[in-house]
């Protein structure tokens, strides 16, 4: 089994792989060079509609209580075509009676970019749903102090995953790591997806994400994902 977490990041794309029980990780400035794997799980957006996504909003549930902010509503699919952030908020307003974020604005280049290299191993996942479900519980911390970089490191060294986080590159952050660690390491297990429908979007891109099967951690580490279990 060949799993991959991808984290985006300044300076492109985070991408650590696992497999056959070892991590690897490198920083790729896009996703073309990305190997192939059994499962590619990437902390961004790639079916879109023109509204609210039932996918954020049961990613959020998942967060609850304290955690529900690290998921913003993903941009509507007519923001694609946009030039200008004000033709992408007006089409939004039109197409759905609310506006776009910018937060969700600034990530429509690495949306079109995953869009564009899309496989069928590719899946949606968020790496705070992947703490949640690993540890049992959302983290109590935001990744970017020292207390949650702590309780994230902790819970991946439970599950084998070497100090990849300590490279120092340049326009990569501590947590683009820490995120991308998690991403595979939930890949690992048997997952559920949200909504389990596993709707797609007009274009026929993948309209849900995927999350580890509840507290996979109950037998130590977990039972690892098999090729039956895909």
């Amino acid at each position: 089994m060949t799993v991959i977490g991808i984290d985006a990041a300044k300076a492109g794309w985070v991408v650590v792989i696992y497999e056959n029980g070892r991590y690897t990780g490198s920083v790729e400035p896009t996703l073309a060079q990305i190997p192939i794997a059994d499962r590619i799980w990437i902390d961004m957006p790639i079916g879109l509609m023109e509204g609210r996504r039932e996918t954020d909003q049961l990613l959020r549930q998942e967060l609850r209580p304290g955690r529900t902010s690290s998921v913003f509503n993903a941009p509507f699919l007519s923001a694609l075509t946009a030039s200008t952030y004000m033709e992408a908020n007006d089409l939004a307003k039109q197409h759905a009676g609310i506006g776009l974020s910018k937060q969700a604005w600034y990530l429509l280049p690495k949306i079109r970019e995953v869009r564009n290299v899309y496989r069928s191993e590719m899946i949606e996942a968020h790496p705070e749903v992947c703490f949640a479900r690993l540890a049992g519980h959302p983290a109590h911390f935001s990744k970017k102090t020292t207390e949650g970089i702590a309780e994230r490191i902790a819970l991946l060294e439970r599950f084998d995953c070497p100090p990849l986080w300590e490279q120092h590159q340049s326009h990569v952050a501590m947590d683009d790591w820490l995120d991308a660690c998690l991403l595979a390491t939930g890949a690992r297990f048997p997952c559920d997806y949200l909504p389990a429908s596993q709707p797609m979007d007009p274009e026929g891109y993948p309209l849900y994400a995927a999350a580890p099967k509840n507290h996979p951690h109950r037998n130590g580490v977990g039972d690892p994902l098999t090729k039956s279990q895909m």
